[in-house]
């Protein structure tokens, strides 16, 4: 069994993995979308595996953002504080897999990034810093809810004095969950010099400046670029996960993990797309070197993702190839619209589905490359009849 159920997420991401057998199901969540995920839609579904008396092997936070941490804050405040709703502590965690932000970049730069915001203040002067801390912080919190709960953080990870950083160059390659076999290819210490070298160039600027009117300079995706970037093996079939990373960052950490054919190339089963299709994060020559069968966005139309740029290269890229594909979006949005206006379905040889509005979530079997089940929502009160299924090819 190989399957991945797609939860409504808002402009965030939030995936729940379900593989090993039918007998004896396993889950791996990655991500929690952002504030009221967890309450409306993620909630119900690990009630649900959990009264099948299943429980979570892994979770993943791909990167410290507020639309992919938030849900699983909520979700670790729900298992520390029982509650008339904690129905059986929800459901049990096994391990985690999170780079801290101390981790990711080093003491030296969380020390900085702290000390400037404290110094400027988190005004409308700077409201991107501003948002980065907070989210930073919902890691941090995640790390000490992970403690308090004796959930195991990155234990498959060698220790090292930044800790146990997950990258490709720290990674055992593959690691093994039941039937799953993945593999880490992104961020690279290379990647994350990087990054590095960006904060502690704009702390020197807080330092120098020492006022808030500085901090429109931060680099408004430090955080996505360091996300934790996955290519899952199970049943035959493969899948990409990609968190908010990079294009150009992913074909590195792919050649680094030697998982690129000869060519530069790579086929997959379902490839997630990253920073919810974001054009600033993906190229027309990324949809010609990383293929797949299926492709996933979650994304709501909030700031503009999934970009229309980006689903015109996936589309005529596929044409250029002659290859036909399911694109799986969480919402359907002005982008996805005009994207079948321009480019019509059966005309460009590609299916469209995407969640219905009201429902929590989505199956999809990887193995055989469907949509697995109908989706429902507790909250609704009533089962949808399908899945929207807006066009087909």
């Amino acid at each position: 069994m190989f399957q991945i159920r797609i939860v409504q997420a808002f402009q965030g991401d939030c995936l729940i993995l379900e593989y090993g057998s039918e007998d004896n199901p396993k889950y791996t969540l990655i991500d929690g979308g952002p504030g009221n995920t967890y309450q409306e839609h993620l909630r119900s579904e690990l009630v649900d595996i959990r009264s099948k008396g299943g429980e979570l092997d892994l979770v993943v936070l791909s990167h410290v953002d507020d639309d992919h941490a938030n849900g699983l804050l909520d979700l670790m405040r729900d298992m520390d504080a029982p509650s008339p709703l904690n129905i059986n502590g929800v459901i049990p965690i096994k391990k985690l897999w999170h780079n801290s932000f101390s981790e990711t970049l080093t003491d030296e730069v969380a020390r900085g990034f702290d000390e400037g915001m404290a110094r400027s203040g988190a005004n409308d002067e700077m409201p991107t810093a501003a948002f980065q801390h907070r989210s930073i912080r919902q890691g941090s919190h995640i790390t000490l809810f992970a403690s308090s709960l004796d959930i195991p953080i990155n234990e498959e990870f060698p220790q090292s004095e930044a800790g146990r950083l997950i990258c490709v160059d720290n990674a055992d390659n593959p690691i093994s969950l039941a039937n799953l076999k993945i593999s880490v290819v992104g961020p690279t210490r290379k990647t994350l010099s990087a990054l590095q070298k960006k904060w502690l160039k704009w702390i020197e600027k807080q330092k120098e400046k020492g006022e808030s009117k500085g901090g429109s300079g931060l680099d408004k995706s430090v955080p996505n670029l360091s996300s934790i970037m996955l290519l899952v093996e199970g049943e035959g079939k493969t899948i990409l996960l990609t968190g908010d990373g990079r294009g150009d960052h992913l074909l590195i950490g792919l050649e680094e993990a030697q998982m690129l054919n000869a060519d530069g190339t790579l086929h997959v089963d379902l490839f997630k797309l990253p920073h919810h299709g974001s054009a600033r994060n993906v190229t027309a020559e990324l949809f010609e070197k990383i293929t797949a069968d299926t492709y996933v966005v979650c994304a709501n139309g909030r700031h503009d993702n999934p970009d229309y740029q980006t689903l015109e290269w996936l589309v005529l890229s596929a044409q250029k190839q002659d290859r036909r594909f399911h694109l799986i979006a969480t919402n359907e949005t002005d982008s996805t619209r005009l994207m079948r206006q321009n480019y019509p379905p059966a005309q460009y040889n590609y299916r469209f589905t995407a969640l219905a509005p009201t429902e929590n979530s989505l199956l999809f079997d990887i193995k055989n490359g469907v949509v697995a089940d109908e989706p429902k929502n507790e909250n609704a009160g009533q089962s949808k009849e399908v899945v929207h299924q807006v066009e087909n090819a």
